[in-house]
């Protein structure tokens, strides 16, 4: 696990939380209903939408300018934002694809002020022992080892948590 705190600049998050807003009642979203039933639980909806190719273009410049993928290196990136709501959580899961090939897997994390008792965190699993990380803003979780993964449900006095999923595989020259 990769954590970096101040990974992108203020501009980009506040144009993503900006265009959250902007967006929120429009027909850009998908739900959580959707997913797999593994990472599914029993829970509140999330909400997420795709960002542009300019967005992914930044992000992926960040990717490398933090040493986490070479400027060589040709990947297939998914970058969405996410909104968590009241009651949501991810259950323990593995982010490796069916075919069992390497996918890799990042939250950023957009809110400016986050209180840990509203839930939320970033758990996973290394060496036998459970970790967490608080969703602090502008900080980076990189799960780089495809470690086994959740969040804790968010309280019902919590705020939209806001995320920018990241998931990507590096390409076959």
């Amino acid at each position: 696990m990769k954590i970096i705190n101040n990974f992108l600049s203020n501009v980009f998050i506040d144009k993503i939380i900006n265009e959250n807003k902007e967006l929120l009642y429009s027909d850009v979203w998908r739900s959580s209903l959707g997913w797999q039933k593994e990472i599914i639980g029993s829970c509140g909806t999330v909400l997420m939408r795709d960002l542009s190719d300019q967005d992914k273009d930044l992000l992926k410049e960040a990717l490398i300018a933090h040493n986490l993928i070479l400027d060589s290196e040709k990947i297939e990136l998914v970058a969405q934002a996410y909104l968590w709501n009241k009651l949501s959580y991810i259950p323990w899961h593995s982010d490796k694809d069916d075919d069992d090939s390497i996918r890799y897997a990042a939250t950023l994390y957009l809110n400016n002020d986050w209180d840990d008792n509203w839930g939320g965190v970033f758990l996973y699993k290394m060496d036998g022992k459970i970790f967490g990380e608080s969703p602090r803003y502008n900080k980076f979780v990189f799960n780089n080892k495809n470690y086994e993964h959740s969040t804790t449900i968010l309280g019902t006095d919590a705020p939209i948590r806001q995320t920018v999923q990241l998931f990507w595989k590096k390409l076959s020259e």
